[in-house]
């Protein structure tokens, strides 16, 4: 082995040594730590604990509110999948495609903008918006003679409230993802099936989908990863999880334990579960969205 690839070879370990030690120290150990954790009675402000084995996660499955909990994340994944994405994927065909449109950017940052503003900002202004008395949503719903509704503090509504507001949010960062992959079918390629008569539609269906099928996936995947905390501050300056635990999410479950019961251990145990869950829906989404990739 000569001296350049000598050198080659210690760059190579160097720049994969890195991102292996990064995420050995601030996420393999962090999960280990928190595995173990789980099956002990950590307080979280002393090390004298003990061993309790599988005690926290009997607890925490026989808990009505931590089930509560967990449908309400799917309802929150589930809502944003059905409603979000789709709405999100049209519009980024539409603003696309459109060339006589000319005002596509304004529209990109217009919609893209609530990502980037803080979740407590966002979180307060859709407060005001759902208050009863002087809220705008309640105001627009008395003109066409329907009663105010209790926003935030009905069982009923305060889940879809949490719903409403995370997928404002999350409308312009995946359109603009979107419309990042459907920008990059080629031109062509529509242009051919025009001329053998296909319509927008048929166009969108046929090769649109296909051809942004790994973007559709990843986006999803992406979504399943981050939706664990991603209700957790909308909740919490909302709802704080009431009434009744009608909107508490898992994330902000967990921290109801820590906070309110300084249980570290079942807080823990919360925490493997969630990653678990985590870890099956991403294999779910691979393997049911897992098809023939199209290349152009």
């Amino acid at each position: 082995m000569n001296k350049r690839q000598k050198s080659e070879r210690r760059f190579d370990t160097l720049m994969l040594g890195i991102p292996v030690i990064y995420y050995g120290i601030f996420m393999l150990i962090p999960c280990l730590a928190g595995l173990y954790f789980s099956l002990t009675d950590f307080g979280g402000y002393s090390l004298k604990f003990s061993f309790v084995g599988l005690y926290n996660y009997r607890k925490i499955f026989a808990d009505p509110a931590f089930w509560k909990s967990v449908v309400n994340y799917f309802k929150l994944y589930f809502a944003t999948v059905i409603i979000c994405f789709p709405l999100a994927y049209i519009t980024a065909i539409v603003l696309t495609k459109n060339k006589k449109l000319k005002e596509r950017s304004i529209y990109r940052i217009l919609f893209f903008f609530p990502s980037t503003v803080p979740t407590l900002i966002i979180a307060i202004m859709w407060m005001t918006m759902y208050n009863p008395s002087f809220g705008v949503l309640n105001q627009w719903l008395g003109k066409v003679g329907i009663g105010a509704i209790q926003w935030l503090g009905s069982s009923k509504w305060a889940i879809i409230s949490v719903i409403i507001v995370v997928i404002w949010r999350q409308f312009g960062f995946y359109l603009v993802y979107f419309m990042a992959g459907v920008s990059n079918v080629p031109q062509s390629i529509y242009e051919s099936a025009l001329i053998d008569g296909a319509s927008e539609w048929k166009q969108a269906i046929k090769i649109t989908v296909p051809l942004t099928w790994d973007v559709i996936k990843t986006s999803m995947l992406f979504y399943v990863m981050s939706a664990v905390n991603l209700g957790f501050g909308t909740v919490y300056v909302l709802t704080q999880g009431g009434p009744d635990n009608a909107s508490q999410v898992i994330s902000s479950y967990m921290y109801y334990q820590i906070a309110k019961f300084t249980d570290y251990g079942l807080a823990s145990a919360i925490g493997v579960f969630m990653m678990l869950m985590t870890l099956i829906m991403a294999l779910a989404i691979l393997k049911l969205m897992k098809r023939e990739t199209y290349e152009f």
